[in-house]
């Protein structure tokens, strides 16, 4: 008998995003982070929250909050829409008054949050 082979599942989108984040179950740190995400040098963010569930390879489902000026809003959005992922999923909260000054972006693969 022959050995059957199956072929190797190429990763996409989010989860090619997160492809080396959730080893052994560690906690990454923010630089692994912000390499995963690979948003532009330009754009200056910070990472409010950060969660992972599930177990690798299968599927992994993750949701996290960036905060980001609204200058840079339109790169944030223009760079997860350029992956052309259906599942993921985008809320955008701007905040100030009387000028929106920042926007908090809570992005998920699981498609849009309800």
């Amino acid at each position: 008998m022959g050995t059957s082979q199956v072929p190797q599942r190429q990763l996409r989108g989010s989860q090619k995003l997160l492809e080396g984040l959730a080893k052994n179950q560690d906690a990454p740190s923010i630089e692994e982070i912000r390499k995963a995400i690979a948003l532009p040098a330009a754009v200056d963010y910070k990472v409010l929250n950060w969660l992972i569930r599930g177990i690798p390879p299968a599927y992994l489902e993750w949701e996290t909050t960036l905060q980001v000026s609204t200058a840079n809003l339109a790169t944030v959005v223009n760079h997860f829409v350029a992956l052309n992922d259906s599942t993921i999923g985008l809320r955008i909260l701007t905040n100030g008054i009387p000028i929106p000054d920042i926007a908090n972006i809570t992005i998920t693969n699981g498609g849009p949050a309800e």
